[in-house]
């Protein structure tokens, strides 16, 4: 499970080193993966169609970058054993470990100053908040894995994954970013090639003459 650690005036927190032990190693790659592949797409979406990233919201980039970070994601984490997946639009989370300790992660870009930014809808708030707590242990432990996002310059840095209660932003830890598993896709749109023009049998006489057919 996981072990109350930083304190505070009213209660306790799980430190990184308690969230780390208790997701594993394979979760945490998986979130610095997904980031480094997220941002590899958007580097090339945005030399292919500069014009497109600079006329997008802030809130459709985020959009954009969402979509493709889960996606690796879930692949990174395909066939883990303690793994649930909630995916029913708009609620996407993953819940990792046993019922009696469980962690749900969602992601979400993080601004410099460590903030985050969401619709406050009941099911976010709920989120937010951390639940009560057991005996001095987290039941459930909510989590934010990530990305720091520079807005002046639009662009995706490290990994990092947050724990806050409420508007309290508790700690962040920055992931090292690791290599890309995905190639950039040739630059540019598909060239399709020119169609064949079809060809029409034509018979000569000689061969309508030979099935019987006049003139």
């Amino acid at each position: 499970g996981i072990k109350s650690g930083m304190k505070s005036a009213k209660r306790s927190y799980p430190t990184w080193d308690d969230v780390a032990s208790a997701v594993g190693d394979k979760v945490i790659a998986a979130v610095g993966v997904s980031v480094a592949n997220a941002s590899t797409e958007f580097a090339q979406y945005r030399k292919i169609f500069p014009s497109w990233v600079a006329q997008a919201t802030e809130r459709g980039l985020a959009g954009w970058i969402h979509d493709r970070m889960w996606h690796h994601l879930l692949t990174a984490l395909d066939g883990h054993p303690d793994l649930t997946v909630v995916d029913k639009e708009p609620l996407r989370e993953i819940v990792v470990g046993p019922v009696t300790s469980i962690c749900r992660f969602r992601i979400k870009r993080h601004h410099q100053d460590g903030s985050v930014s969401t619709y406050r809808t009941p099911l976010a708030l709920e989120f937010l908040a951390q639940g009560p707590e057991m005996l001095g242990i987290f039941a459930e432990t909510h989590l934010i894995a990530g990305y720091k996002w520079d807005k002046e310059l639009r662009s995706i840095g490290v990994p990092l994954i947050s724990l806050r209660d409420g508007r309290r932003h508790i700690w962040e830890h920055e992931l090292e970013l690791p290599e890309p598993t995905v190639q950039p896709q040739p630059e540019g749109l598909p060239v399709h090639p020119t169609p064949t023009a079809p060809v029409i049998d034509v018979p000569s006489k000689d061969t309508q003459r030979a099935d019987g057919d006049s003139e």
